[in-house]
Formats: structure tokens, C-alpha cells, sequence
């Protein structure tokens, strides 16, 4: 299915989003969700509870493409990241109107584990515990820390992951909590 619409962009924080029309959202989610057999938290419920959350789509303005996701946007809609090749691509940003057409993206994002890192992961469990649940961007994140791409070093990796920087923000060493503790008086 590929549909086509024009949404206004406004932003959350810093990220510039559309609006993606009801009938467009349901229609991909509910195929999306058909054609991957993809089985919702709350599949028993009717309506829009038993659609998934995140749909993989292509999106496309002004000739140029990208891979990306549809995300809740609540009420049973869906919000989609209008990222800068598609802004600039439209000519457009933020309040202004933007032509955008999705397609379904069924190829798999998820990136090879280096060989070296899942031998890592092997001989520390509680390092796989951590790694396995992370997404596909959290993987990708993580091996370009791995490649040197984000700052830091890879021998810093399995203290990376052990702290778990993509789910929670990392904890300053002992010595400094202490200093700030002091320093507030405490």
C-alpha cells in the first residue's frame, strides 16, 4: 500500500512531525501488522489497542526518500519524524504544509553483531542481558560507539553497556556524587 497526503509540520521539543491521517495510519498498521504476524501487548482488545506501535515506512517528498518510523501519536494516531531530507526535499518547514507519501518497509533494520562483540556478550551474561532488549537504534548507537563514531573509547564499551547508557543517563563515578553531595550542604 502506498498512500499520499499533505500535513502541516509543527514541532515537539526540537523534532519537526506530521500528523499522518487516521484512515492512512490504521490502514498501514493494520497491514504492517498482517503481514508480520506482529502480536500487539494488548491483542485481545478490539480497535486500535490490538494495532502495533511502531510501523516501519518509507517516506518520500520532492523525489527523495527515507526510512523511518510512524510513531503513537495519541488518540489512535500516528506521528511521523519529518527528517531534513524530506524537509528540504519539500521546500518546507516548520508550519508550513508538506507533501508526503508512505510505503510499508518490510526489510529488517537490525544490524550483524560484530564478531568479536557477540563473543564479548557470550562470556559476560549479565552484558547480553542488557544488550539483547536494546532496539535497533540502540544497537546502532552502540556499535558506532564501537567504531569510534561517538566519543569514547571501545575499551570503555562493556562498562558502556553495563551502565546502560541508552536507557538511563549514567551515573558519575562515586568520588564526584560525593563532591556535589558536599557541596549542596548535605
Amino acid at each position: 500500500m502506498s498512500a499520499q497526503f499533505l500535513a502541516t509540520i509543527y514541532k515537539i521539543w526540537m523534532l519537526p512531525y506530521v500528523d499522518v491521517p487516521k484512515d492512512i495510519g490504521l490502514a498501514l498498521a493494520t497491514e504492517y501488522g498482517a503481514q508480520t504476524a506482529c502480536k500487539p501487548k494488548n491483542s485481545k482488545r478490539a480497535g486500535t489497542k490490538s494495532l502495533p506501535k511502531h510501523i516501519p515506512v518509507v517516506a518520500t517528498s520532492g523525489h527523495r526518500s527515507t526510512r523511518t518510523t510512524m510513531v503513537p501519536g495519541g488518540a489512535g494516531r500516528y506521528r511521523l519524524q519529518v527528517n531534513s531530507t524530506l524537509r528540504k526535499a519539500a521546500h518546507a518547514d516548520v508550519g508550513e504544509v508538506i507533501g508526503i507519501s508512505l510505503k510499508l518497509d518490510l526489510v529488517s533494520r537490525e544490524l550483524p553483531v560484530p564478531l568479536e562483540l557477540e563473543a564479548a556478550l557470550k562470556s559476560r551474561p549479565r552484558l547480553k542481558r542488557e544488550f539483547d532488549p536494546l532496539t535497533s537504534a540502540g544497537r546502532m548507537q552502540f556499535r558506532r560507539f564501537l567504531l569510534g563514531q561517538i566519543p569514547g573509547s571501545p575499551q570503555e564499551a562493556p562498562r558502556a553497556l553495563a551502565g546502560n547508557p541508552f536507557r538511563s543517563r549514567p551515573q558519575p563515578p562515586h568520588e564526584i556524587r560525593q563532591e556535589v553531595k558536599d557541596d549542596r550542604g548535605s
